[in-house]
């Protein structure tokens, strides 16, 4: 009797470990939900082994890194997260603008007039940067004479012109 006990407990012992361990996520499965819960992230790829969930990639920022692993961390069957994910950096600052001095924007702007012979009435007046047109054009040769005035880098230009 006490032999078909003993057995009876080991039978059942054998049946619980079973259980559990084919209760026991698989790690393509959880693999899945940790892709799935990361899909918000581009450029994010998990892989899971053995229960822990490993990132990889690049974020825009920490904020994204630390939300991509909470994400992996609340899929089920995930024991940890290594978070190997890499913040880009921010891309550098832009060039300053560079304007010319008044006396060469001046200069300049004398001479870009001289060049078009359409714009004979027209005369240029340089304060602070600023080149303010004053005078009568065609329409047709507007364009041109404002694209040649900003090339020489002012901060701006007013355009006061009567247009023909």
């Amino acid at each position: 009797m006490k032999k078909q006990i003993g057995r009876g407990l080991a039978m059942l012992a054998l049946i619980v470990a079973m259980t559990f361990t084919a209760c026991k996520p698989k790690d393509a499965d959880v693999e899945k939900g940790v892709t799935t819960a990361i899909a918000a992230y581009p450029g994010v790829t998990a892989s899971v082994k053995d229960g822990v969930a490993t990132l990889s990639g690049e974020v825009s920022d920490d904020a994204a890194k630390a939300a991509a692993e909470t994400a992996a961390k609340a899929v089920k069957g995930v024991k940890s997260v290594v978070n190997g994910l890499t913040v880009t950096p921010p891309p550098p600052p832009p060039a300053p603008v560079v304007i010319n001095p008044d006396e060469t924007l001046q200069k300049s702007a004398a001479d870009v007039i001289a060049a078009i012979p359409a714009a004979k009435s027209v005369t240029a007046a340089v304060k602070d940067g600023v080149v303010t047109l004053t005078g009568t054009i065609k329409k047709a040769d507007l364009p041109a004479l404002i694209q040649k005035l900003n090339e020489i880098k002012p901060k701006k230009v007013e355009n006061k012109l009567v247009i023909k």
